[in-house]
Parts: structure tokens; C-alpha cells; sequence
């Protein structure tokens, strides 16, 4: 979840309208941006689509996952989750303010500002919606059709207990992965809610140090994380070790990565806290491409189905279709 300096970027970044756009775009890609050191040399992905906040239904939506049946799970002010086809087409929804099962209070990094949320969310491979309900200070888990199943989590800082859960993964055994952004941990659980392990909070190693953000599991099993404190990119393994870091200077610093994902060809993508460019890393965690802030900011990373197809969220609220290039012909 974005840091507090992070949210007043974006709200800035809406306020006067920093590339913004709510019109549905043709293929083409956008040109890159080209530095003299870890250049650019490449578009990152084209654009096919964008489906506008208010076609949708969505008010503020505030993150975006991709199920095993290339359905959109969004969450978004009014404390529901929206499913919305690859087409644009919006298919059911559940959820509503409350602290009961299938309700939510989601808040942001300030709980004096109602006007910013973070209610984040992931599906597992079995299609189970796991939404961290940041108010609550818990986990919730639904069926695809937005079934309660169980919960796990409450306030407190004990094992199992959350001050504010914000991002979070699931992996292929079940167990879930959960950063706690006001106390600036990441913990492991299992798929009941007991504890496996915590890192952050007071570390000696600088990476662990900071807000973390969740991004995905990995190819290889291991969970894509951002510290955007620290512009630094960690590759964390399913007991808690950091396996691989990269970052840590431009273009990365700028503005913090806030999200992090990879395709199915390895190419990392980092998106920005503030209304900045995403960037794209290869496998030796080399800068390849960039998607420049002019042609629209993208506030998520995208999330790509095994057919190079993305889905990303935009700084004005859209669902934004992108089709990766990279690699491929």
C-alpha cells in the first residue's frame, strides 16, 4: 500500500489532472523514455483499451487482481469488489461499509481522510478472493461469486493481529502473505490465519526497513515485493528470506515503486507511488523499457494473463488493457 507521501502524489497528480484520459485507445505503442545510463530502448506494452471509472460503476477503485479465469477483481470507495470481464463488462459485485462478513471499512495511511482508501485484494489459483479489509484489521476470503468463506485477523500486535493489512498474495500451498503498513511488516500465514513468520518492523539489514508493498508470487514461488522507502525491489521466498534485491537509485527513487509484477517472459514491472513513468527490468534487473507519465499514469502494475494481456489501473480511475511487447513478436 502507497506511503502517506505516496497518496498526496496521486491526489495531486488527479487534482490537476496529470495524464489523465478517459477515452478508449487504439493499438500503438507510446515512445520510450531514454536516459544515459539503465536506458530505455524499448515501449513497454501497447495500450488496446480503456474502460472509464464511470462505465464501470467504480468510484476511486483502488486495486486491481487477475483471476485463473481472466476475470477482474477490483476494489474500489464504496467498500465493495466489482468483477468485471477482459471485455469491460461489469459481471457481479458484493460488499458494502460494516465490520460483519462480507462487509468492509476500507481507510488509507491517514484515518482523519475518508476521502482515501486502500482495500487490497488477491485470487488465488483455486479462484478464492482474498480482500484485506484495512479498517478491520483482517482478511477475508470469498468465492468467486463473492461467497463469505472465513477471515482471519484482528487488531493488535500479536501473532495473526493487524494495525492496517494492506497488500497481499496467496501462493500455490495456500499460505498468504500480508504487509502491514503502519507497522511496516510482512508477515507469512497459513491458509487458516496462523503465523509462519514477520520481517520489518526494527531490522538490521536496510532493505526489511520501511513500507513494503506486495506486488505477486513469481514463477519460481517467490513473493514480489516493493520498499518503496528505500526504492528497492526484494524477492522474498516462501519462509521469509530475502533471495534477491535490485534498486535502490534511478529511476526508481524518484518517485518509490508502489507495485511490482512480472510476465510470463520474466520482465519485471514497476509502477510508481507518485504521477511518474513505470518501468521494465529484465531478467538481470537491467532497465529495458518504460511506459513515460505523459501517456498516462498507471497507478498499478499490470497484471498478465499467460497471453502477454495486462490489466492495469489508471491514475483517473480506468481499467487500462495493455498487451506486453517485449520478447515477442
Amino acid at each position: 500500500m502507497a506511503t502517506p507521501v505516496g497518496f498526496q502524489r496521486l491526489a495531486m497528480a488527479a487534482l490537476l489532472g496529470v495524464g489523465l484520459t478517459s477515452t478508449v485507445v487504439g493499438c500503438g505503442a507510446a515512445p520510450s523514455e531514454v536516459s544515459s545510463s539503465g536506458s530505455a530502448s524499448a515501449s513497454a506494452f501497447e495500450v488496446v483499451a480503456r474502460y472509464p471509472a464511470k462505465a464501470l460503476g467504480l468510484r476511486r477503485p483502488n486495486a486491481l487482481a487477475l483471476g485463473p479465469d481472466g476475470d477482474l477483481y477490483v476494489t474500489d470507495y464504496r467498500q465493495r469488489v466489482s468483477v468485471i470481464s477482459p471485455q469491460g463488462r461489469v459481471l457481479r459485485r458484493w460488499g458494502e461499509l460494516g465490520d460483519g462478513p462480507g462487509q468492509f471499512h476500507f481507510v488509507g495511511p491517514d484515518p482523519s481522510d475518508p476521502t482515501w482508501i486502500a482495500g487490497r485484494l488477491t485470487v488465488s489459483r483455486d479462484g478464492e478472493v482474498y480482500v484485506s479489509d484495512s479498517g478491520n484489521a483482517r482478511v477475508q476470503v470469498f468465492t468467486p461469486d463473492g461467497g463469505f468463506v472465513r477471515q482471519f485477523g484482528s487488531y493488535g500486535e500479536g501473532d495473526g493481529q493487524f494495525h492496517r493489512p494492506y497488500d497481499l498474495a496467496v501462493d500455490a500451498s495456500g499460505d498468504v502473505f500480508v504487509a502491514d503498513d503502519e507497522r511496516q511488516m510482512l508477515s507469512g500465514y497459513s491458509a487458516t490465519g496462523q503465523t509462519l513468520w514477520t520481517i520489518g518492523g526494527t531490522e538490521k539489514d536496510a532493505d526489511l526497513v520501511g513500507h513494503f508493498h506486495v506486488g505477486m508470487i513469481d514463477g519460481h514461488g517467490r513473493l514480489l515485493v516493493t520498499n518503496d522507502d528505500q526504492a528497492r525491489i526484494l524477492y522474498i521466498d516462501a519462509e521469509g528470506h530475502k533471495v534477491d534485491v535490485f534498486g535502490g537509485g534511478e529511476p526508481l527513487v524518484q518517485d518509490g515503486p508502489c507495485d511490482v509484477t512480472v510476465d510470463d517472459l520474466g520482465y519485471t514491472y514497476v509502477s510508481p507511488c507518485g504521477p511518474g513513468s513505470t518501468y521494465v527490468f529484465d531478467r538481470g534487473h537491467q532497465l529495458v523499457a518504460s511506459w513515460p507519465a505523459s501517456e498516462g499514469v498507471l497507478v498499478t502494475a499490470p497484471r498478465f494473463g499467460p497471453d502477454g494481456t495486462g490489466y492495469a489501473l489508471g491514475i483517473d480511475g480506468s481499467v487500462v488493457v495493455v498487451r506486453a511487447t517485449l520478447g515477442r513478436s
